[in-house]
């Protein structure tokens, strides 16, 4: 009988521990956003936005840190080994999750089991920047240009299986062009790429464009959407110009280490939502050309199977292979 006492004490012990544990404030120090991409770009500054506002309703310092290189792969190593407590996230976009797995030989992470979804934080309608000197101003000029002269026109992407290499690469193959690859550590030196004159064209979301396009340096040849931009009513979509097929799904989304208990994920998913829910932080992301959908954990996870689907599909057209 004794036994038995000391056993259920013993357990009480244990559950008002655990519950002790699951109540634990958080967060309880500061909070790190990875970056694992250059300084200045669009997902910087998206998850600069966020990490303002989490660090107003957190009431703890919450700070970006730019990791750049080798496609995102060095950030992402460095939040895959992280502690599992929320206190180091990653901001990202498509390519870390889903286009390295296609297109670099001996990824040193996993995607899936290495990388736990939080949230999609926006979704993105992108444009085709051409530096002004290009003497084409729409997207059909410009392939014809690149038919006459091939090998001449340049592209920069974010790194290898970042979103510009996929959708000019199935460029390439629909169109028989010979569009040139020169990767970037980031959308902000690709951007800057474009203005000086380095390259040709890259493929980034209006708004984080919008300083090179106001610079007079570059211009839009082509938007991805259902419909026209209302700031660039003179630019056709895609679909308008005659290749519906070059548009691929670009977003910016919040990952956590493996391991993170799942009460933790959905606690840190409902403080996004709210601050994405913000009459002021709303206007001023969407005014920047981003969407908010901020998606569960479950429903983004979800939603990057079928992408990882979608995207094989798109690398197998464009004749892609790991380098």
């Amino acid at each position: 009988m004794k036994k038995l006492i000391a056993f259920l004490a013993s357990c009480a012990v244990i559950g008002c521990g655990s519950a002790f544990a699951q109540a634990k404030p958080f967060p309880q120090r500061t909070v790190t956003l990875v970056v694992p991409w250059a300084a200045g770009g669009g997902t910087d500054i998206v998850a600069r936005k966020f990490a303002a506002q989490l660090a107003d309703l957190w009431g703890q310092p919450v700070i970006v840190e730019n990791v750049p290189g080798a496609s995102s792969i060095i950030g992402s190593q460095r939040v895959a080994k992280a502690a599992p407590d929320g206190h180091t996230l990653m901001v990202t976009t498509n390519g870390t999750i889903v286009g390295n797995r296609f297109l670099i030989k001996n990824l040193p992470y996993d995607p899936d089991r290495d990388l736990v979804p939080v949230t999609q934080l926006t979704n993105i309608d992108m444009i085709i920047l051409a530096h002004v000197g290009l003497p084409a101003n729409n997207l059909k000029d410009m392939i014809d240009l690149a038919k006459k002269e091939p090998g001449r026109i340049t592209y920069a992407s974010y790194g290898m299986g970042s979103q510009p290499q996929l959708l000019f690469e199935l460029l390439n193959k629909r169109e028989s062009t010979q569009l040139l690859h020169v990767p970037y550590k980031g959308v902000g030196p690709a951007i800057l790429s474009v203005m000086a004159g380095e390259t040709h064209l890259t493929l980034t979301g209006r708004g984080t464009g919008e300083a090179a396009i106001k610079s007079g340096k570059t211009k839009v040849i082509a938007y991805m959407s259902d419909a026209r931009d209302p700031s660039l009513p003179d630019v056709p979509t895609t679909a308008e110009a005659g290749y519906p097929y070059l548009r691929v799904p670009t977003w910016h989304g919040m990952f956590a280490p493996p391991n993170t208990p799942k009460e933790l994920l959905d606690r840190i998913q409902r403080d996004v939502a709210t601050i994405a829910s913000r009459p002021d932080f709303h206007k001023d992301l969407t005014s920047r050309g981003y969407g908010l959908p901020v998606s569960t954990p479950e429903a983004y996870a979800a939603a990057l199977r079928q992408e990882v689907k979608q995207t094989a599909e798109m690398v197998e057209a464009a004749g892609l292979k790991p380098e």
